[in-house]
């Protein structure tokens, strides 16, 4: 307001255009801090309980827009209460979104993303599925590396540092916890990650 008022629509648009660029750079830079702390051995993990449905939730809210803007599907597979976990909230929220995320991003108009969990007695498993796009084996054995994206005639329509996965695999590791990748070109994606309870 201090400016003066937005009179022509398209200065509207343009600021919010320069406010999105913000975001996805401050996001890009956020995740190289992350990549690089954790390869440091710095990053600072702040365990403690809490509901495991709370993630949930939010990477829910957080995504469906994103999804619908794509008319992509995403959908929760998970019982009413999958307990609480004891791990640092941030990493876990930061995990179900970066793969929730890469998910929507590669799958076409009219796919489905999936994000399932279950409970076992000392780990708590959960998986993000889609039937999008999917990845060769070769591409499989690259994936995880800060800065490496799948490339074929589908993804040279998106940006991308290929940050999304080599975070998941250092926070993952940080809970010593295990992430597995199936993948098949054509086919879809299924990311599986598995976190100890305690």
């Amino acid at each position: 307001d201090r400016a003066g008022p937005l009179n022509d629509p398209r200065q509207k648009e343009y600021v919010g255009l320069v406010r999105d660029s913000g975001h996805h750079l401050l996001s890009v830079v956020n995740a190289i801090l992350d990549v690089s702390r954790i390869e440091a051995g710095v990053y600072t993990a702040d365990p403690e309980s809490f509901p495991f449905r709370e993630a949930l939730d939010l990477c829910r809210a957080m995504l469906s827009q994103q999804a619908g803007d794509k008319q992509v599907a995403l959908v929760l597979d998970v019982p009413s209460d999958p307990g609480e976990i004891h791990a640092d909230r941030r990493a876990v929220r930061q995990i179900l979104i970066n793969l929730v995320g890469n998910a929507i991003k590669f799958t076409p108009a009219g796919g489905t993303v999936v994000l399932g969990c279950r409970r076992g007695d000392t780990h708590l498993e959960f998986w993000v599925r889609d039937n999008g796009i999917g990845m060769s084996q070769d591409d499989l054995a690259r994936i995880g590396r800060p800065f490496t994206q799948v490339q074929n005639d589908y993804t040279r329509q998106f940006e991308g540092a290929g940050l999304g996965l080599s975070l998941v695999k250092g926070l993952v590791g940080l809970h010593k916890g295990s992430m597995v990748i199936e993948s098949e070109p054509g086919m879809g994606t299924t990311v599986t990650v598995t976190l100890p309870l305690a």
